[in-house]
């Protein structure tokens, strides 16, 4: 037997990140949420009018779900008859189905009491229902018992064409109480039989409902399970395909000849190329990207119909909280049937939404025992706190009602009947929702917009982190992947914005040592005087694990042990020595390294050096003769601050080691390090997006600094010090400017423009491509005809735009050359021609230029070259070439400004810094934003934030702010952003930062007349962010374009260059002004009067009368009817003669 490799296909391999690399273009498949296959329990009721009174009607029916196959449906009638209903076949009498499946009578009267229901009416005999059964496949079939029964076999005892899964399974054998094994995932006679029954129990009230938009339910389907249903499908055609070649072929056949990868490479291409699930990945910001990867989706194959989907399936359910988003959904016809996970949210082995929650017992919080994870299967009758309540010292809840949620239901019940808590506020609601302070404030339809927005803002040449966050900004930057993380602890020896050079011990060993380890340091400790507290300094020397020494200077030292001059006395040099030498036996060292320091008190010193900075404080007391040590940070140590006393026996003061963090028992291990490694990392700069944004990687730690394993080693244009950077935090005043902030506009400093504080770079990518023609290949040359120099002169020898080019409108980026076909010219042209010396061209240009209102700078230019072996040659020819241009884009009047409470705008207007409103310290508003966008609205949350922002822009302090802080008392936020206000009026001793008569609200100045208001304005420090939704991309006019060939009317949209709809209601405005000539002109030669505006020009050259045609689309009107039969024609107003209709 041999045994030999074959080549089945191309399998896609998901990054790190989560998504996939289709075609060069990052995809990710989204998780479907389906229904768990198994039984499900449910009646319709519907209304009829019967004798001029309305009777509600009932129907009851069982489905059983299948995770493949087909799905079959229980129900009784009217006539309370049992029927089965399967898709595109008739319904079959129950008593038949079981019988067909190999249930006789006996066991069938044996197991159901009330045969009443399953009576078939006509047919008697189970061979009739086979006979119509098999009808509808094949007609005219002989042993036709013999062919049902293998196809009913086929359809539901078959595991190829049929498949419960363990978990249908495991719902099945719960809900009819058997006992079927777990892996019999196919439907057996037992479980049809017991259906009925249950079907029956259901119809005389003694089963319950199930409730199919409950979680426990529904399952979601990852991107694991739908390449997996993806490859069992590409098999099933790899296996149809070889059994027509082994019947095809004769004699012995090579196995790698009937195989091949065609099957599944064109199903895994399907897809990912048009299947609905699989979509291009969100890269506008590092949010949109983790939110893409968590997000939900009812519909696709196999999912609901968007366009049939009721309120039941798209509302919020009691089982959604901590699992569901209840307010991250589209808005549309997607809403409430794309969803997002919450942000504690995590999934099972089998698909179920599961949550964290902490054990409450007897009204203690357990909170040191950890969280354990419920689904929504396992939460059933236990009583769950729903509001984060502060609790005691020893963590006990308020003796007081709680609201808490049990069986779907909301309660009010004292903390002895909780079972388990929230984990944490945050808990209830999806990632993006939780980036926005003050949600409570904020109705949920603008909690809404506002977390959608966020996805949607553009990264900032220099972003801002918000001063007013949640604690949740760099979670999101962690989780992201989009940052690079160092993989191991170590020093940073250099860095740039091209790469990072890390110096780290790696290749070490943990190994138990029974031998002492004094024996190993050399002059072991060197005893200095430390003047200021009257202590003694006691240095490590020289540790033999690490054999690195680098050259520092300045460094801070971390570990320290002091002692008091009284202890010393008693206690010599030698003494000492061997004191320690016993109390180092068992000394913990991990992952080390020895920092060296010149002429200290003439020694050459090695200082050993711990690193951590994950441990809480806390004082320990040893009770055993040594000291044993964690990794502690290296740096920012200072002296003065003494965080742990540690008692030895034989002194009388305490020994008092510095750390900055605090010291816990290890075991009686040593991590010995064999060498040193530099890890080099390079960065990847000046990337392009699918959603053409640009992303750069830039260091967050310099040179001489020390990196954590897990540290993240880069920011980029959407982070700032490791925290999401979506936006700018601007000075906003609610305020109505002369009508330029009617609905929802807004006005901005033009300090926003010079200062690049709302900048962003963008990359486009343009392609061209060298194909053949008619009459001959195209061809990529710098050699263009009759073109100036101005336009190639950045082009190189192959024809293409250098990189770091300056272009703009019209310059050529790649020249191309077509060929054309020859024409025989005149005898004056070729006089002509003579005459000035020039030959014929044979070619024209068809170069790639810069598109209009476009300009930026070249950065990168790919070039695909195919070799063609030519005389015993090789000729490379270039086939096609991508060029990336980064533009930068400053805000502009048009673009789109949003801030994190659903508040958004357009810019109107761009005013002077002297002519903005400034407060009475002279610092102007930055934004002006409508007041009236937050009673109607109800987002009051963004006043919130601007009044605490402003107390953070005057302190310099940032704060964070977790939702739903009601809960620890009433007002919370005003009291806060109050006491906030007051507390920097006294500190700057600036009375007008909070007044009594009308708190946060602020004299402004009128920067044109410098008078103040008339009254006073709520004015403060808000994040505001800028939008994907660019003005350069929407604004566009069109005088003369293409027109559709049918209609002759202009094409729609900016791509095509067309032009702007006048629809049904706009004409109904200009009937209602009466404007009858303009409206004329707009349905005529505006739109499809194609002689009309053939001479419009001519017209009012001549300034002639107009005479208008008629309409194109009346036309195809009447050719409509035409083709109809009906002989419609236009007549003149003589009525006497009528115009017949051309063909054109």
């Amino acid at each position: 037997m041999q045994f030999k490799w074959i080549f089945v296909g191309l399998f896609p391999l998901m990054t790190k990140r989560g998504h996939f690399i289709i075609n060069g273009v990052p995809r990710v498949i989204i998780n479907q949420a389906i229904r768990q296959s198994g039984i499900y329990h449910q009646q319709i009721t519907s209304k009829l009018i019967k004798s001029n009174k309305i009777q509600i009607e009932k129907r009851f029916y069982v489905d059983l779900i299948s995770q493949r196959g087909t799905w079959l449906r229980l129900e009784i009638d009217k006539k309370k008859k049992i029927w089965a209903r399967m898709k595109k076949i008739p319904r079959i009498p129950a008593l038949l189905l079981l019988q067909s499946v190999g249930l006789n009578k006996k066991i069938i009267i044996q197991t159901l009491f009330n045969l009443y229901f399953l009576s078939e009416g006509k047919s008697q005999s189970p061979y009739k229902f086979l006979i119509d059964f098999t009808s509808i496949k094949k007609k005219n079939t002989e042993n036709l018992i013999e062919t049902s029964s293998r196809l009913i076999c086929r359809k539901f005892l078959n595991p190829q064409s049929y498949d419960l899964g363990k978990g249908g399974r495991h719902q099945l054998n719960n809900k009819l109480g058997l006992s079927i094994p777990l892996n019999r995932t196919t439907l057996t006679p037992y479980d049809l039989l017991w259906s009925v029954d249950s079907l029956i129990q259901l119809f005389n009230n003694q089963k319950n409902f199930d409730d199919i938009d409950h979680l426990k339910n529904r399952r979601i389907r990852t991107s694991g399970e739908l390449i997996q249903n993806q490859l069992n499908l590409g098999l099933i055609r790899l296996e149809k395909k070889l059994i027509e070649k082994l019947k095809k072929s004769k004699g012995l056949i090579k196995i790698h000849h009937i195989f091949t990868s065609r099957p599944v490479n064109s199903v895994f291409k399907e897809f990912f190329g048009s299947n609905p699930l699989s979509q291009f990945l969100d890269q506008a910001n590092p949010l949109s990207e983790l939110t893409h990867k968590r997000r939900l989706t009812s519909v696709g194959p196999g999912g609901i119909n968007r366009d049939t989907a009721g309120m039941a399936i798209r509302g919020i359910h009691p089982t959604h909280y901590g699992r569901i988003c209840p307010i991250e959904t589209p808005e549309g016809q997607n809403a409430g049937l794309v969803n997002s996970l919450t942000a504690f949210a995590s999934l099972t082995d089998q698909g179920f939404i599961q949550t964290p929650l902490f054990l409450v017992y007897k009204g203690q919080t357990q909170k040191k025992l950890g969280a354990k994870i419920l689904s929504s299967r396992s939460d059933k009758n236990l009583t769950i706190a729903l509001n984060n309540i502060k609790t005691s010292k020893l963590n006990f809840l308020p003796n007081l009602p709680l609201t808490i949620q049990s069986n779907q239901l909301l309660k009010k019940l004292y903390r002895k009947n909780i079972n388990f808590i929230i984990v944490s506020c945050l808990q209830l609601i999806s990632t993006a929702t939780s980036l926005i302070p003050f949600l409570e404030h904020n109705d949920a339809n603008r909690a809404l917009m506002g977390s959608n927005m966020q996805r949607q803002a553009v990264p900032l040449v220099s972003p801002q982190r918000p001063i007013i966050g949640t604690s949740f900004e760099n979670k999101v930057l962690f989780y992201c992947g989009n940052f690079l993380q160092s993989n191991c602890s170590g020093l940073v020896l250099y860095s740039s914005h091209k790469r990072i050079k890390i110096l780290s011990s790696i290749n070490y060993r943990k190994e138990k040592y029974k031998q002492p380890l004094f024996a190993y340091f050399n002059n072991s400790f060197l005893i200095g005087e430390y003047k200021k507290r009257k202590f003694v300094k006691l240095i490590i020397i020289k540790n033999y694990l690490t054999r690195l020494v680098i050259q520092l200077t300045n460094i801070k030292l971390n570990i320290f042990y002091f002692y008091s001059k009284k202890s010393l006395k008693k206690i010599n040099y030698n003494t000492l020595y061997k004191y320690y030498r016993k109390k180092l036996t068992n000394f913990c060292f991990q992952k080390s390294l020895v920092l060296k320091k010149n002429n200290f008190k003439n020694f050459r010193v090695c200082v050993l050096v711990f690193i951590n900075k994950f441990y809480k404080l806390k004082n320990i007391y040893l009770n055993k003769n040594f000291l044993l040590f964690n990794k502690n940070k290296a740096f920012n140590s200072n002296l003065k601050n003494f965080d742990t006393l540690i008692k030895l026996k034989n002194t009388k003061k305490s020994v008092l080691p510095h750390l900055n963090i605090k010291n816990f028992f290890q075991k009686r291990e040593l991590i010995a390090n064999s060498n040193t490694v530099q890890f080099k990392i390079l960065f990847k700069n000046y990337i392009r997006s699918n959603q053409g944004t640009c992303l750069i990687q830039k260091p967050t730690f310099h040179s001489q600094q020390w990196v954590e394993k897990g540290d993240l080693l880069t920011n980029n244009f959407s982070s700032q010090k490791s925290e999401l950077a979506l936006g700018q935090n601007v000075l906003v005043a609610y305020l109505s400017w002369e009508g330029y902030n009617f609905e929802d506009a807004l006005l901005i400093n033009e300090r926003l423009v010079f200062n690049d504080i709302y900048t962003s770079l963008h990359i486009e990518k343009y392609k061209i491509e060298a194909r053949e023609t008619p009459f001959g290949f195209e061809q990529i040359t710098g050699q263009i005809p009759d073109s100036e120099y101005r336009n190639i002169e950045f082009l190189d020898e192959r024809g293409i735009i250098k990189i770091g080019s300056w272009v703009e409108e019209g310059d050529v980026l790649v020249g191309r050359v077509t060929p054309i076909r020859q024409r025989n010219l005149l005898p004056h042209e070729k006089l002509l021609y003579d005459i000035v010396g020039k030959e014929i061209s044979s070619k024209r240009d068809t170069s790639l230029r810069v598109p209009r209102g476009i300009k930026g700078r070249v950065i990168d230019h790919k070039i695909y070259e195919t070799k063609n072996i030519f005389e015993n040659q090789f000729k490379v020819k270039i086939k096609s070439v991508y060029v990336y241009i980064l533009e930068y884009k400053k805000i502009k009047i048009g673009d789109k400004i949003a801030g994190r409470h659903g508040n958004k705008g357009i810019v109107s207007k761009i005013l002077h810094q002297e002519d903005m409103p400034y407060y009475p310290d002279g610092q102007p508003i930055d934004m002006i934003l409508n007041p009236l966008g937050v009673p109607s609205r109800m987002n009051v949350g963004q006043l919130f934030e601007s009044l605490l922002g402003f107390v953070g822009l005057k302190l310099h302090k940032k704060f964070k702010i977790l939702p739903f802080d009601e809960s620890f008392g009433y007002e919370a936020s005003r009291s806060l952003a109050f006491y906030q206000l007051y507390k920097t009026r006294k500190k700057l001793n600036q009375n007008w930062l909070f007044s009594p008569n009308y708190p946060s609200k602020f004299r402004l100045f009128d920067g044109r007349t410098g008078a103040l208001f008339n009254h006073p304005i709520m004015a403060g420090f808000s994040y505001m962010m800028k939008l994907i939704h660019l003005v350069d991309e929407k604004i566009h006019a069109r005088s003369t374009g293409s027109y559709s060939l049918v209609t002759q009317q202009p094409l729609r949209g900016r791509s095509k260059h067309g032009g702007q709809r006048f629809g049904e209601m706009e004409v109904w405005a200009l009937e209602g002004f009466g404007v009858a000539y303009t409206l004329q002109e707009l349905l005529t030669v505006k739109s499809d009067d194609v002689k009309g505006r053939a001479q419009i020009m001519e017209t009012i050259l001549k300034n002639s009368a107009l005479r208008f045609g008629t309409p194109e689309s009346f036309k195809v009107l009447i050719r409509e009817l035409q083709a109809l039969c009906l002989d419609v024609q236009i007549y003149n107003r003589n009525i006497k003669n009528y115009l017949e209709l051309k063909k054109n």
